[in-house]
């Protein structure tokens, strides 16, 4: 057995991974706590994150991040943990509060899941996603303005279409309420500018939109 070569490939394995979180914007109070520490700094724009880093936005707060073209939109009083982020992986955790989430391109190798204190929801296709959190952490609300996401807890799977909310309670056994998507709030509109504004940028003309930054360079 050659041992070089296990030390070389184990070293491989450890290589920092092509993407990493952009932090872009932030409005009001948002914090970030790198992964291991306990002190929570201000967050920063520009900073970048990686797995095992959490971002919280407090009240009357909001914070936007970046995974190449992937827009991860952070509500008031809300938290996430960054728990897988890889060339073809991105796994959030959501603490509590709302976040709403724009996919652009999925491949067949991508993974992009939000898991949350009761649920794992899979977003399978490009689309814009929105998971909220009750504080407790007891009650998961998924909804699909545009795409298609996959529910799993609790020994359950369930498809959740475009233009579909449901609310997911319990942990041990899930039960499940489905609606036609609400009313867009403040926050759901501010998400939609946000899109809007990402949509119409020069840059994209010019750098591919998977590059970190490009939503910034007009």
């Amino acid at each position: 057995q050659d041992d070089s070569a296990d030390s070389a490939s184990s070293a491989g394995d450890q290589d920092p991974p092509g993407r990493v979180a952009r932090l872009n914007y932030s409005q009001g109070s948002v914090s970030f706590q790198p992964a291991g520490e306990g002190d929570w700094v201000t967050a920063v724009p520009n900073r970048p994150m990686v797995s095992g880093d959490n971002l919280w936005a407090d009240e009357d707060s909001r914070a936007e991040a970046h995974i190449g073209s992937t827009a991860l939109r952070l509500g008031p009083k809300s938290g996430i943990t960054f728990l897988n982020i890889d060339d073809h992986t991105v796994q959030i955790r959501v603490a509590q509060g709302s976040l709403i989430v724009r996919v652009r391109h999925v491949d067949d190798d991508d993974t992009y899941e939000v898991d949350t204190p009761n649920l794992a929801f899979s977003l399978l296709q490009p689309g814009e996603y929105r998971i909220d959190v009750s504080e407790d952490g007891s009650q998961t609300i998924t909804t699909v303005w545009q795409g298609r996401g996959e529910v799993t807890g609790g020994g359950f799977s369930y498809i959740v279409v475009a233009n579909q909310s449901a609310t997911f309670t319990g942990s041990d056994h899930l039960d499940y309420d489905l609606e036609q998507v609400p009313q867009q709030d403040d926050f759901d509109q501010w998400a939609w500018d946000r899109d809007q504004r990402e949509d119409s940028a020069d840059s994209a003309n010019y750098v591919s939109r998977e590059m970190t930054g490009n939503e910034d360079l007009d």
